[in-house]
């Protein structure tokens, strides 16, 4: 690949490319070289080249997840998924354990987490999977490349240009975990949360500590969620009431993509169909297979 007169990230991502061990790295290196390359008739070729290569890159990892083969070492990648990453003892295994409710292996001493530790947590009626992987230089690329949703723990603000500098290509939404707030005075913490808001301004960040409340526990349980792409939809049948557990789609979702993730082919067959929630204009609307569906609508449909 050819990378004359391109930008100094597109020389890095053409690097990290060529050096990449994996699919998802290679995906996301892709995605910055397309994104920095120019727009003009002279790299029309490059432009439609690199969107080729991605694409069979994107076919070949969604093939691999279907046959039950996706994710990173032999993790199957969840509906939705976090993983938890940082440098050494900056804490990750004990946000991992304070979400997950499990007891993973806590020290003082550096790189104690040296393979993926899988765990769940509930948040509301949803299961989603946290994955706290090894502390950087050690960390699993490919599964920070790949994942929904990245938790960076640092406990400096000195880190935080350290950490982006690894992440650079991370596709996935970031959230970092300021940890050991228990060990931070009052004065401390405003003015390092001054200090971070104004010097990294797109940095999404919350306290933590091993002492944080269960409120607090929940509240960053609830942003996890938030950062994912998702909706909640949950099923009836006539006359019953709405299934407990919801399906998982994502935003943007219409009613036909519900029915087709119940069955393939279903959406044909439904005569009439009928929706209570935040997308009805009142409870029980008949709606088309094209209406858009929102977090917590509920669904009911009858087919021929």
């Amino acid at each position: 690949m050819a990378s004359t007169n391109q930008s100094p990230f597109y020389q890095k991502a053409e690097q990290e490319y060529l050096e990449a061990t994996s699919d998802e790295e290679r995906i996301a290196c892709l995605e910055i070289m397309i994104k920095e390359c120019p727009k003009h008739k002279s790299s029309e070729n490059m432009l439609r080249n690199l969107t080729n290569r991605l694409k069979k890159l994107k076919e070949g990892v969604e093939r691999r997840k279907k046959a039950g083969k996706g994710g990173s070492k032999g993790i199957r990648k969840a509906e939705m998924q976090c993983v938890l990453t940082g440098f050494a003892n900056t804490g990750k295994s004990s946000v991992f354990n304070k979400l997950t409710g499990l007891n993973a292996r806590v020290s003082a001493h550096p790189f104690t987490t040296t393979e993926n530790q899988i765990g769940m947590f509930k948040f509301e009626d949803v299961q989603i999977q946290i994955i706290d992987t090894a502390p950087f230089p050690n960390h699993d690329k490919s599964l920070l490349n790949s994942t929904d949703t990245l938790l960076i723990v640092v406990d400096s603000m000195s880190q935080i240009p350290e950490v982006e500098k690894i992440i650079w290509k991370v596709r996935g939404k970031k959230i970092f975990l300021f940890n050991k707030e228990d060990l931070m005075s009052g004065e401390e913490k405003r003015k390092t949360e001054a200090t971070i808001r104004s010097k990294f301004r797109k940095c999404d960040f919350v306290f933590f500590s091993k002492d944080s409340s269960l409120n607090e526990v929940d509240a960053l349980k609830k942003k996890i969620f938030e950062s994912f792409p998702v909706i909640r939809i949950y099923t009836k049948e006539p006359k019953k009431e709405a299934s407990k557990e919801p399906m998982i789609l994502e935003r943007g979702s219409t009613l036909r993509d519900a029915i087709e993730k119940i069955r393939k082919g279903m959406s044909g067959r439904v005569k009439m169909s009928r929706i209570w929630g935040p997308s009805s204009k009142f409870g029980g609307q008949v709606v088309g297979l094209d209406h858009e569906l929102k977090d917590k609508d509920i669904v009911e449909f009858k087919t021929q």
